[in-house]
């Protein structure tokens, strides 16, 4: 059973959980990012929580779509507001894609791994998607909005995705509240991002987190930036949550892009 996402429910879950965000529930929306960055380009971002139940136009890494089908899932995207000491941008991904699987793992014993940057995958599959964007205000970095949308049951997945899209409840036979997992997320989410030194100063303890759950470290992989693609072998995880790989040319740390594992 799924119970039903409402602005009711979410609300009581944040009192529960003392989580203090102000909360925008939506039964639809084009997309939550699109929602909390407007509210942070009228000066209303911080604390700010944006909830669907419903995207029609949600948005993955790289320009891709995201499918978010009324019903099947969670759409959330919190708003960070940023202090400008901040010298490890580049966790603020991994970190959500931290937050994911301990919620997984906290609310349902999935002990999920995470393909870098934060691709959450369970038996291969990929449980959620994250997109972090930047908002600037007066040509400086002020806020970062997370999104992340988390499939909680199957949908109507694109061809492209399905033979690699999975669901909670195929893993999971219990009782899924949504209100719940939502906020069980959130938390996590700024215990990670807010509530620790990763951003700013000491990130040796996430940095040892992310090698332990990782999908990636050790592999070959392809790596894909806009100029170039190349294989290489992933050697470590940089203090910076960058990949260290090691190529024809030798080391390098890649921080942005894709990296696909080859088989």
């Amino acid at each position: 059973m799924v119970r039903e996402l409402t602005e009711k429910n979410l609300i009581y879950q944040l009192r529960q959980y003392k989580v203090k965000r102000r909360v925008q529930f939506f039964p639809e929306t084009e997309s939550t990012n699109t929602v909390a960055k407007k509210l942070c380009n009228e000066g209303k971002g911080a604390g700010a929580l944006i909830v669907a139940d419903c995207q029609t136009a949600g948005r993955g890494r790289l320009g891709r779509t995201f499918c978010s089908p009324k019903g099947t899932g969670i759409y959330v995207t919190p708003v960070y507001e940023l202090h400008g000491n901040e010298k490890n941008m580049d966790l603020i991904s991994p970190l959500a894609g931290l937050a994911v699987r301990d919620t997984l793992y906290n609310m349902f014993g999935l002990e999920t791994t995470v393909k870098w940057p934060n691709d959450v995958l369970y038996e291969g599959k990929k449980l959620c998607g994250i997109l972090c964007e930047i908002v600037n205000v007066n040509n400086r970095p002020k806020y970062v909005v997370v999104g992340v949308g988390l499939n909680v049951q199957p949908g109507a997945f694109p061809d492209d995705v399905a033979c690699v899209a999975g669901a909670i409840s195929e893993f999971y036979q219990g009782e899924i509240d949504r209100n719940e997992l939502c906020v069980e997320l959130v938390h996590n989410m700024d215990r990670y991002i807010q509530r620790t030194n990763a951003l700013t100063e000491d990130n040796k303890e996430v940095i040892d987190r992310l090698k332990a759950c990782s999908a990636t470290l050790g592999q070959m992989v392809r790596v894909i930036l806009p100029e170039e693609s190349y294989d290489a072998r992933v050697l470590d995880i940089a203090p910076n949550g960058g990949l260290v790989v090691d190529t024809a040319e030798g080391e390098k740390i890649v921080t942005s892009g894709e990296v696909v594992h080859i088989r």
